[in-house]
């Protein structure tokens, strides 16, 4: 792109901005309206949005999620998340408009609690999830567009030694189910070491939908640094009295720091592999 098509975009951008600005001082509506990017966003993002409408509505307030691009197979999935979402067409000129362009409303213990978190979780997933084999521990590698692209420099980590490392906090594990979004990648890198000492080892196919299921329904969890991994563990921890859950301290490089500000702190999260 050339610097005047540059300059373009930055004055459109910042003309936008001020217009926004300007029109959100005239809205006084009681209700609150949490909005997003157009692109960019996906399932694990979207839950924190739904969970912050949902807490708020708790305490009495109006708060609801615009929908956008994205959302509408998860809300066909799990209902209960329609009652916490407008249409684009349901949005009234006096909503106040709402987003955190920096946390993302994804802090615990500053965003949510554990019991927030909790009574969400029941209400849009109890009775959807399938309770998984006890013995059976679920690892879960996220690759996708965190590697070989422009986001591996804030992303990528090191996978090996921290599923090595993970490993060694189930000696007793024999049923070992690998949930990814590049299974091949995981044969090839890390199916050495997860047979050790397993008696079988399975490979999901790649199913937003199913994969989240299979995370919600473990016992055990070795997670990745992504926000789909952290609502698996979310919802398990929420479904299973008894859940072990495993994460890299790593989420991404950002100017804040780099751990991950999401993590329940009654998990194990191990420290390194960046």
């Amino acid at each position: 792109m050339s610097q005047a098509k540059r300059a373009a975009h930055r004055t459109i951008d910042f003309g936008s901005h001020a217009l926004g600005n300007a029109l959100d001082r005239l809205r006084r509506g009681d209700r609150v309206v949490l909005c997003t990017p157009p692109t960019g966003m996906r399932l694990g993002n979207f839950l924190y949005l739904w969970l912050n409408a949902h807490l708020h509505q708790a305490e009495g307030a109006d708060v609801m999620v615009r929908e956008s691009y994205g959302m509408a197979q998860w809300l066909q999935r799990f209902p209960a998340l329609r009652e916490l979402t407008l249409a684009p067409r349901e949005v009234r000129f006096s909503d106040r408009r709402e987003w955190d362009p920096e946390w993302l409303y994804q802090r615990f213990g500053v965003d949510f609690g554990r019991d927030q978190l909790h009574a969400f979780v029941r209400e849009v997933f109890a009775g959807q999830v399938t309770h998984g084999p006890p013995a059976r521990l679920v690892v879960n590698v996220r690759r996708g567009d965190f590697y070989a692209t422009q986001f591996e420099a804030k992303h990528g980590f090191q996978i090996v030694p921290y599923v090595q490392a993970a490993l060694k906090l189930f000696p007793e594990r024999r049923d070992v189910l690998v949930v990814s979004d590049d299974a091949e990648w995981c044969r090839t890198r890390l199916d050495r070491m997860l047979r050790d000492g397993a008696e079988q080892v399975d490979y999901a196919a790649p199913d937003p939908l199913r994969n989240l299921l299979a995370l919600a329904g473990s016992h055990s969890l070795i997670g990745a640094n992504s926000t789909f991994s952290y609502w698996g563990a979310y919802i398990a921890d929420a479904l299973h009295d008894d859940a072990r859950i495993v994460m890299p301290r790593f989420h991404a490089r950002m100017a804040h720091g780099s751990d991950a500000y999401q993590l329940d702190p009654s998990w194990t999260a191990l420290d390194g592999f960046a």
